[in-house]
């Protein structure tokens, strides 16, 4: 029997025991439906396998999809990622904020779920529930944009996307609607910052 739970939180002020609760959800190894700045976003533990291999299934993920990391802060991203000082100053100023920065790689990343990638996402959401909730974990979690199978829009009514999840071991981080514009992504693995994708996060920041 899957573990479900529907957690009711205010956007503005997110309630620390629901936080808590949804952190100790993570910890049994669930995943997570939680509002970040921009869309709602699944998240798990990198250690989590059936939780990866929940989400993965619910969006038809093959195993060259490119998960990212979602981090409380730069301390907790120079654990999976190297900074270099022109990275650590861009990131420093624009996060927390609605933009996706790809990086090297360092060693820790675990090899079964991003295999050789030598680069990876680094996501700060600039969101009350979201960052209570990396905060609480004391550890980087593996995060996707919700979206339900065979769209590739986001998800953003809580009341539309839970009926497709409560089969699922997870819990719900409900903070009312979410947004509908993904991240700015920006490649900083050369010389040159590059955008992959134009998105909520202005450019250059």
């Amino acid at each position: 029997m899957h573990t479900f739970e529907h957690l009711r939180v205010n956007p503005e002020r997110p309630q620390l025991r629901q936080i808590r609760r949804a952190a100790e959800l993570l910890r049994q190894g669930l995943f997570v439906a939680v509002p970040t700045d921009t869309t709602y976003a699944l998240m798990c533990r990198p250690d989590a396998t059936n939780a990866v291999a929940a989400i993965k299934q619910f969006k038809k993920l093959n195993d060259s999809h490119l998960w990212a990391v979602a981090c409380a802060d730069l301390t907790m991203a120079s654990t999976c990622v190297r900074l270099d000082n022109g990275a650590h100053r861009i990131l420093k100023r624009c996060l927390p904020g609605p933009y996706t920065f790809i990086l090297p790689a360092n060693a820790s990343l675990p090899r079964r779920i991003f295999a050789k990638r030598k680069d990876v996402g680094v996501r700060m959401p600039d969101h009350p529930i979201c960052q209570m909730l990396l905060e609480a974990c004391g550890d980087v979690l593996l995060t996707t944009t919700l979206s339900l199978p065979n769209s590739d829009e986001p998800a953003y009514d809580p009341d539309e996307f839970i009926p497709h999840l409560k089969h699922l071991g997870c819990v719900i981080l409900d903070g009312g609607w979410g947004g509908l514009v993904p991240t700015t992504v920006v490649d900083l693995c050369g010389d040159e910052a590059l955008i992959l994708r134009a998105g909520a996060g202005v450019w250059p920041a």
